[in-house]
């Protein structure tokens, strides 16, 4: 837009440009429900309905893929006889004692990765020809030298758990500001102060996200681990129902296992964002 000057200051016209003004339009309906703390139960209602009324119409075949409904009762039916929450407990037990297995000398050895040379140059190397390997391949082996019951089970859930707690670990520590670190020794910290007050705090976030996703990775394994290893547990009787081919009671063990696994991820997930939340503010700052 051209706007003249005054006339007796001369003939000279300032051109005064304006940026076009765009109006940004705020979430719609869908978007906020979606966006809100019960938003993600909408895609998965959305699932069941259809499967419900593709099972009711005959559009799914009833035989593999029973009706949610049915399904339903079948987990409530297996609640009552009290199979659910015995099994899951022995579950949950053998995942709980892999993941404290694998992930405390996992933080321990991605410490040293990061802050000792001559260990890195040792156990980087293993680390990075072992980590390609399906950790689910090595049940035969944990069964040739554990034998069947939760040795075995245990022992492969604290494996699948350890590499991404050991990678996690040992970038967060590499990735600690050094210029903290030369501080904190020219004003006479010593390395166990640099440690827990320095190097550990500053690596947490990263470290914590290893953690979270190796408790997933640890439940992957009780159940992969159950599946041969084991008679009880959550994985065992969904193993079971396969075999004696009862498809409604493997489905609702299949809904118990997706929901201690969505139960885990979240209670990780509120932990990260309630103690570490800063890390993210951090980040945005920069």
């Amino acid at each position: 837009m051209l706007a003249p000057t005054d006339p007796k200051a001369g003939d000279k016209v300032v051109a005064e440009i304006r940026a076009p003004q765009t109006l940004q339009r705020g979430p719609n309906v869908v978007e906020r429900a979606l966006r809100s703390p019960v938003g993600f139960l909408f895609p998965a209602i959305a699932v069941i309905v259809l499967w419900e009324l593709g099972g009711t119409f005959g559009f799914i075949d009833r035989i593999f893929f029973p009706q949610p409904s049915r399904i339903f009762r079948a987990l409530e039916r297996l609640a009552a006889e009290g199979v659910i929450l015995e099994n899951l407990s022995i579950t949950l037990r053998r995942v709980a004692a892999g993941f404290v297995i694998g992930t405390i000398p996992a933080v321990l050895v991605g410490l040293m990765l990061a802050r000792v040379k001559w260990a890195s140059l040792i156990i980087d190397p293993l680390i990075s020809l072992t980590y390609p390997i399906p950790h689910i391949a090595t049940l035969p082996l944990l069964l040739v030298i554990f034998g069947l019951g939760s040795p075995p089970i245990i022992a492969l859930s604290s494996i699948v758990c350890f590499y991404p707690a050991v990678v996690n670990t040992a970038a967060g520590v590499r990735q600690v500001d050094e210029r903290l670190v030369q501080m904190a020794r020219n004003m006479g910290a010593s390395s166990r102060q640099l440690l827990w007050k320095i190097i550990i705090p500053a690596a947490l976030p990263t470290m914590f996200a290893g953690l979270r996703l190796g408790l997933g990775l640890a439940l992957l394994g009780g159940i992969a681990g159950e599946f041969v290893a084991a008679s009880e547990g959550i994985g065992a009787q969904t193993w079971l129902y396969w075999q004696v081919y009862k498809i409604e009671d493997m489905y609702a063990t299949l809904v118990v296992i997706i929901a201690t696994g969505f139960t885990m991820t979240n209670v990780m997930l509120f932990l990260e964002r309630r103690f570490f939340s800063w890390s993210k503010a951090t980040q945005k700052q920069l």
